[in-house]
């Protein structure tokens, strides 16, 4: 961990803690839980990733001498504080999902355990490492869907929020679906494919297409993929071909053809009858410009022809839904539940220590997620709740399975599982990604998936509340 990322917070996690330090709240047990309210991008569900990172930077924290005598510049901290903050060893205890898995709004993805004024520092760089990461790899994962699985290439880093924000971008992309990216500084850091072919400066740079073309395919014969959008796409599908064939007569094959503006589901289909004709069947066609779900699934509904998608600014910015909205909420305190409540309905918590069950059905199909008390062990066969609804409940019945979703990854402040990377998570998704129904997958208007509290929590938020409102009357 970068030594000063314990100081990458805001500023009224120090204030607060500083002042559970001199009230003597600092070391009494609290339980946080950390979780979204809203699926991004119109959709159901989020792809989770980075949660590992933050599991492994938290444990390793500390607050170095200059870290400490920034701090002093405030004078608003007590010496106290600053000799809490020198002797600081994690004592935390967490439990989470696996990054790579389908996860739902409202129910809790990781819970952090451990004195209140732990848990309350690490709350701005834990909420850092998961909302962007998750957004990106769950916009990568409908690209991907949208796609019928086919190669993605993560164009972004241009357009991406800083160069922290580019390396993200490309490693969670590749958790949702992408099989490389243009990355280079990502490739090297993660292991990643890195792709890439050459842009409109190199056409122009030479006296025509056609020799900037033959300059290319002599300087990369076994790796050349021509950009064919510079002028005319037509005329430069028909440059391509007479360099792809010049290679085929030496034994090599033209890898590609990239389209980067334009109407693409009409000129890859033209593009597609020259290059067959020509006998350049083995050349792929490579769309980008702008690129997102919705314009993937448009092209290939009206029978667009393309192999590879490359996806930049819409993939690496999340442009539609910039922002996953991830909150980190006080449950219990002292061993005892603790709530927020709002006029907001989506905005009071669900209270106390919880496991979450997911339920599938016969054909191993997710049919949905049960927030219970963990101290009740197992979820109960009995009516569970809409957490926004009372009113709205269902019996579970019958189900095939029920699976625990969170497991403990850290006890006491010692890791005591692998921590995964990239691949783990890629590998996860690809596993959970196909029980979760079609229906609950498409773009246009998806079905609702089922997040429900037991009969108990019920109860107890209920109980919770109404105390809470007694106590305001």
């Amino acid at each position: 961990m970068n030594l000063e990322y314990s100081l990458l917070t805001d500023f009224y996690q120090l204030t607060m803690a500083n002042g559970y330090l001199l009230k003597g709240l600092a070391n009494r047990p609290a339980v946080f839980d950390l979780f979204f309210r809203k699926a991004p991008f119109k959709g159901v569900y989020a792809i989770c990733y980075g949660l590992d990172k933050a599991i492994n930077d938290l444990c390793e924290m500390t607050f170095t001498e200059d870290s400490i005598e920034y701090l002093k510049t405030f004078n608003m901290f007590s010496d106290e504080f600053f000799e809490y903050l020198a002797k600081w060893k994690c004592e935390l205890t967490i439990r989470s999902v696996d990054d790579g898995r389908v996860i739902f709004p409202y129910e809790p993805v990781m819970e952090v355990e451990g004195p209140l004024i732990q848990c309350q520092l690490i709350e701005t760089y834990l909420l850092n490492c998961f909302n962007f990461p998750t957004l990106c790899a769950t916009k990568a994962n409908r690209m991907w869907l949208a796609s019928g699985k086919q190669s993605i290439l993560e164009f972004g880093l241009r357009r991406s929020q800083g160069p922290n924000g580019g390396l993200t971008a490309s490693e969670a992309a590749m958790v949702g679906g992408c099989s490389g990216t243009s990355n280079v500084l990502a490739g090297k850091k993660y292991g990643m494919p890195v792709k890439g072919t050459h842009a409109h400066s190199w056409v122009m740079a030479f006296e025509s297409e056609l020799e900037s073309f033959r300059a290319y395919a002599e300087v990369y014969p076994d790796n050349c993929i021509l950009l064919i959008d510079t002028y005319d796409i037509i005329e430069g599908c028909k440059n391509a071909i007479t360099v792809g064939k010049e290679l085929k007569a030496k034994g090599k094959d033209l890898r590609g053809v990239r389209i980067d503006s334009g109407d693409i589901t009409y000129f890859s289909k033209e593009v597609r009858k020259l290059l067959d004709e020509a006998g350049l069947t083995e050349t792929k066609i490579v769309a980008s410009n702008d690129m997102d779900e919705h314009l993937v699934t448009e092209i290939k509904a009206h029978g667009g022809v393309v192999d590879l998608w490359g996806i930049g600014t819409k993939l690496a910015t999340c442009y539609d839904n910039p922002a996953l909205g991830g909150v980190f909420k006080l449950v219990s305190m002292d061993y005892e539940p603790r709530i927020k409540v709002s006029s907001d309905v989506g905005k009071t918590t669900i209270p106390f220590k919880k496991q979450v069950y997911r339920i599938y059905d016969e054909d191993d199909i997710m049919t949905g997620d049960v927030m219970e008390l963990v101290e009740k062990k197992t979820l109960q066969k009995d009516m569970v709740y809409d957490p926004l609804n009372p009113l709205r409940y269902y019996k579970v019945s019958n189900p095939k399975i029920f699976e625990s979703l969170l497991t403990l990854k850290v006890k006491d402040g010692k890791i005591n599982y692998k921590l995964g990377n990239w691949r783990v998570a890629r590998e996860t998704m690809e596993k959970d990604i196909q029980h979760l129904s079609d229906d609950s997958k498409r773009l246009l208007d998806p079905k609702e998936y089922k997040v429900s509290i037991s009969k108990s929590l019920h109860e107890l938020r209920t109980e919770l509340i109404e105390s809470h409102m007694n106590e305001k009357n």
